[in-house]
């Protein structure tokens, strides 16, 4: 006969904590945020392991309320008590903790296309057929701004697809109800006309008329918005309406005409999208700052400075860019079926 040793204290020690475990499982749990509902609350992103999002979601509930959550990236969107900021900075899980910045905009054949030379491409090299205007419908370019009005006559059937990512992706579409991605605010409507306004023999033209492009709403009709939903722009221009990356459908080019402070949000997304091939661009920014901000600040994106028809830079443009364009009263396409003129590095992005 075998005689097992028992050894009491460790069982005792187990069933109390059997006990306790069970208690804290049956009873409910107050968040900790609600213990102190009168304190002012901030919006921040969380980083955490993709891998990780679906095992810590819980517990992060007990800090605050979740907004959204960027699952590529292991981001998650929270708004929580200041007091508790600390708290979760310190969790051994929690890669990082960062306020949800708010970012803004920088606000037929014009100057701006005959100086980059669009035109003499254009009648140069016919030969290559829709290469020289943007490869047609293979070539897809997405505008992350404030929506695009798709009816404007000089962008007919250019925009194909729409994402709407806005209040930290409270407010979130994508599809092909391009009305959802309509612009209230005019300047991602400019952008897109340099961009892609068709060659048709009135209004403007872009420098590749016969790109499409993908409307990427992040920024409301004040022109402002968050970098969380600047994110998840990028990433859902990535992954294309097939919801796939390194698929066909994807952008092609992400061109960004907005900018804010450096975030490791908004670069993780960046890093992204880059690691799939994308070509991505952003506004240097009109601070006249030393360098440009983000996301052009990044090296994987190019970054575009500002001219004008003499071929100076302006003042306001940030300087250090990696390329500079036509960004100096530049007419283009504006909602309703107008046309503007507008300044800023963002019309030379």
């Amino acid at each position: 006969m075998i005689k097992l040793a028992i050894d009491k204290p460790a069982i005792d020690k187990l069933i109390k904590t059997s006990i306790i475990v069970l208690i804290i499982a049956i009873l409910p749990i107050t968040p900790i945020y609600l213990s102190n509902a009168s304190s002012q609350t901030i919006r921040v992103i969380v980083g955490i392991d993709p891998n990780e999002l679906t095992l810590h979601r819980n517990s992060l509930r007990l800090f605050g309320y979740i907004a959204s959550e960027i699952p590529e990236l292991g981001a998650v969107v929270m708004e929580m008590p200041i007091y508790v900021v600390d708290n979760v900075k310190k969790i051994p899980y929690v890669k990082y903790v960062e306020i949800d910045y708010e970012v803004k905009i920088y606000g037929e054949v014009q100057w701006n296309i005959e100086m980059i030379n669009a035109t003499y491409v254009w009648n140069s090299y016919s030969s290559y057929g829709d290469a020289v205007y943007g490869y047609g419908a293979t070539i897809r370019v997405a505008v992350v701004d404030t929506g695009i009005d798709y009816k404007h006559k000089d962008l007919q059937n250019a925009v194909e697809w729409c994402v709407v990512s806005l209040n930290n992706g409270k407010t979130f579409y994508r599809g092909y109800s391009l009305d959802k991605c309509k612009d209230l605010n005019g300047h991602g409507t400019h952008v897109a006309g340099i961009i892609a306004a068709r060659l048709n023999g009135f209004g403007v033209a872009g420098a590749a008329p016969k790109t499409i492009l993908y409307a990427v709403r992040v920024l409301s009709a004040s022109g402002s918005g968050y970098v969380s939903d600047v994110a998840k722009g990028i990433i859902e221009a990535t992954k294309g309406p097939d919801n796939q990356p390194g698929t066909d459908d994807d952008a092609d080019v992400i061109s960004m005409s907005l900018g804010g402070p450096d975030s490791q949000t908004l670069y993780n997304a960046v890093s992204y999208a880059y690691n799939y091939s994308v070509t991505l661009v952003a506004a240097a920014g009109n601070e006249g700052a030393s360098t440009p901000s983000c996301p052009a600040c990044y090296s994987e994106v190019i970054a575009v400075g500002a001219i004008d028809q003499s071929y100076n830079a302006p003042n306001w443009s940030n300087r250090k860019p990696d390329v500079v364009a036509p960004g100096v009263d530049i007419l283009s396409t504006w909602p309703k079926n107008r046309y503007a003129y507008a300044s800023g590095t963002s019309m030379a992005c």
